[in-house]
């Protein structure tokens, strides 16, 4: 009787180039969950293919599965609903038909055989014979639904040949033999793990700077453009797992990072995508040097070119610095420095996802006791990543945050918790719940409470946030609204503050207001009056002043909500609408 396998799992899904969104995850969790649930096993089956037929419907269909509420896609199959046909759950039912313990026979695919070829004519005659020894066990994969063929490159097969060569160490095969060593036969999966386990392990993590000379490889190709130059594997991170899992080597053992240091003396080196070379790479006096150097030719930019071009420069070579010390383990206070900077110029230049990464890499590195915490800004970015969680929607880790927190407060277990004071915290939750009431008065009052970052972040949603603010008021209100009223509502007329009454705005200045009105209503579609002047409404009082029948520019509260929801609309057909 043939083995039945899970079908409605992450593994079978991503085997099949299925990207697996949060909201996708949950769905197929409850799919599982009642697919086990069926009375019979005619039952489960029919059921698995409806679901499975579901994601299939969905990959084909124009923008993939991440076009899907996944979250708002029904979990139960409709008692009218005819038995489908899912390709994938035939496929498994296929492999399952054949017995676990034969031998796997090849496999008669084009793309298979494509790879076989190109790693076979990269891979040096001894190590021949254990490229087909791996290909058997990949084939095994295959054959059981979790792994495609379109999923591997000549790369990972060539580290596998090599881990199975390692511990096997044949004899050298002489260049002149008449005839290659016919391939060893494959061994079990047990015996497997256990032999090369341990070189395995070595052979992925063990760092090296040798060169590898890939043939016919460009004479005067750059390093930055090698893809692979050296002899260590380069396995990706989706991929890791499941190679570990072949050669049989356990997550503990291949826990240590590998060490890295690098050896260039440049000053200047912008972030790369292709893998790092020791070439490339800057140790950490070289990276000391840079960043004095980095920021002073900022400051000459900045008088010649403009400050655009001075943060433009700044941020592409910050951003390479981040590489150089993510790549080498570098985790100090010049680390925390250069991650803290970055962020700051981030939120300056309105950058809002490379602010993301370096927060989330400053959270780390606060809990690491190599960081003195009394030379790092621990207060201000936890008050950054709170108003940043709260304005991105992200409320489930804004939760998360706050538990932490109040539990390092309360057991004074958490030394970076109990290091930052209580009352900012209540200051950015106010300040929180100011964006999301739409209190643009408190706002701009607890804005001029902390630090400008403060203000660019706030500045980098203020949009988003004025339509959802635009749309509650013309919903709760019928009629002409004055635009007088609208601009004081929205926040683009000034707060006066201080001793002197200075003019706060929460654009910066009066002329990005004014274009940050006009491009708002530009956007939604909402035509402005003709005699409309955003100077004049600005110095305007709210009264009417002695003449109570006067007009004053208007719009129609009904008109302005219907040009507001057909633009959600339109939003909510974009695939990008989650950033706008």
């Amino acid at each position: 009787m043939s083995q039945h396998h899970d079908v409605l799992t992450a593994a079978f899904l991503q085997a099949h180039g299925v990207a697996l969104s949060k909201p996708l995850r949950d769905w197929l969790t409850r799919v599982s969950f009642l697919a086990r649930a069926q009375s019979s096993v005619e039952k489960k089956e029919r059921y698995e293919r409806w679901a499975l037929r579901a994601v299939e419907d969905a990959v084909k269909a124009p923008g993939g599965v991440a076009a899907v509420m996944w979250s708002k896609q029904s979990t139960v199959m409709p008692p009218d609903s005819p038995d489908c046909t899912s390709e994938w759950w035939q496929e498994s039912r296929r492999s399952c038909a054949a017995s676990p313990s034969s031998a796997v026979a090849p496999h008669e695919n084009p793309t298979r055989a494509a790879l076989l070829m190109e790693t076979m004519r990269r891979a040096p005659a001894p190590l021949q014979p254990f490229v087909q020894q791996g290909f058997s066990l990949y084939d095994r994969e295959v054959a059981l639904g979790r792994r495609r063929y379109e999923q591997v490159t000549f790369l990972e097969m060539l580290n596998i040949a090599r881990s199975l060569q390692a511990r096997a160490n044949p004899a050298p095969v002489p260049l002149s033999a008449p005839s290659p060593t016919p391939p060893p036969p494959p061994p079990s999966c047990d015996a497997f793990s256990t032999q090369t386990a341990a070189i395995t392990r070595t052979t992925i993590e063990a760092p090296t700077t040798h060169k590898r000379a890939a043939p016919e490889a460009a004479p005067h190709e750059p390093p930055h453009k090698r893809v692979v130059s050296v002899t260590a594997p380069i396995i990706s991170l989706t991929d890791k797992a499941f190679f570990f899992q072949l050669a049989g080597i356990a997550d503990a053992d291949a826990a240590a990072p590998r060490e890295f240091v690098g050896i260039s003396r440049e000053l200047e080196r912008n972030y790369t995508r292709y893998e790092p070379l020791v070439e490339d790479i800057r140790p950490l006096a070289v990276l000391k040097e840079a960043y004095g150097h980095i920021t002073t030719r900022a400051t000459g930019l900045e008088q010649t070119e403009g400050k655009k071009a001075a943060q433009e420069y700044l941020s592409k070579q910050l951003k390479g610095m981040r590489q150089d010390l993510r790549v080498q383990n570098i985790v100090d206070n010049f680390t925390v420095m250069v991650y803290e900077v970055h962020a700051r110029l981030c939120l300056e230049t309105g950058d809002i996802g490379e602010f993301n990464q370096c927060q989330a890499g400053l959270k780390q590195f606060y809990a690491m006791d190599a960081v003195d915490l009394t030379r790092c800004d621990v207060k201000n970015f936890f008050l950054y990543r709170l108003v940043y969680l709260t304005l991105s929607g992200q409320y489930d880790s804004l939760s998360t945050e706050l538990i932490h927190f109040t539990n390092a407060q309360l057991q004074g277990t958490d030394r970076v918790g109990s290091s930052i004071p209580r009352e900012p915290v209540n200051r950015a939750l106010a300040l929180c719940a100011a964006c999301n009431n739409g209190d643009t008065p408190s706002l701009c009052r607890l804005l001029l409470s902390f630090e400008t970052e403060m203000t660019f972040l706030v500045r980098i949603y203020l949009q988003k946030l004025r339509i959802m603010w635009l749309k509650e008021i013309l919903t709760a209100m019928k009629g002409s609204l004055t635009l007088r009223f609208l601009m004081a509502s929205l926040g683009f007329t000034p707060l006066p503050h201080g001793k002197k009454r200075q003019l706060f705005w929460l654009d910066g200045a009066e002329e990005s207001a004014a274009l940050r009105f006009t491009e708002l209503f530009q956007t939604l579609k909402v035509e402005l009056p003709p005699e409309f002047s955003f100077h004049a409404e600005v110095v305007r009082t709210k009264h009417t002043g002695s003449n109570p029948q006067a007009q004053y520019p208007s719009l129609d509260a009904a008109t302005s909500l219907k040009a507001i929801n057909d633009y959600l609309v339109f939003l909510s057909t974009r695939k990008d609408a989650s950033r706008t």
